[in-house]
């Protein structure tokens, strides 16, 4: 039976989406906070992960990111919160593989202060992860 564990963090970012035009064009920052999920079975400990070391792959994925111009850490004209996820997702997912369980990602969001979201959820039918 798969069960799921969530861990947040924050991190802040200055960005540029030129091509929607307006304020978002122009330099500007967001908070964000990165919510991440795993699903797995129960391990020996009776956890799916620990919530710590979890939080700690996250981190390490998203503070990479923190306090940067987002467009020039990702390589990118429009910096999107979706390419912000995306990117974490990618090394999260590298992290949560090399523990030698088989846990997955299953959810991954960033949400503004104001409650403005982007987010990979797996397994939509017919988009390809």
């Amino acid at each position: 039976m798969p069960l799921g564990v969530c861990v947040s963090t924050w991190i802040s970012v200055a960005l540029r989406v030129e091509s929607l035009g307006g304020a978002a064009a122009s330099l500007h920052g967001h908070d964000y906070r990165v919510k991440a999920c795993v699903e797995d079975s129960l391990a020996e400990d009776n956890t799916v992960i620990d919530h710590y070391r979890l939080l700690s792959m996250l981190e390490e994925c998203a503070s990479s990111l923190d306090h940067r111009y987002l467009n020039e850490a990702l390589g990118v004209r429009d910096a999107t919160a979706e390419i912000l996820v995306s990117r974490i997702r990618g090394c999260l997912e590298e992290k949560l593989a090399s523990t030698g369980r088989s846990l997955h990602l299953v959810y991954l969001e960033a949400c503004t202060a104001t409650g403005y979201c982007s987010y990979y959820r797996a397994g939509v039918p017919g988009i390809p992860e």
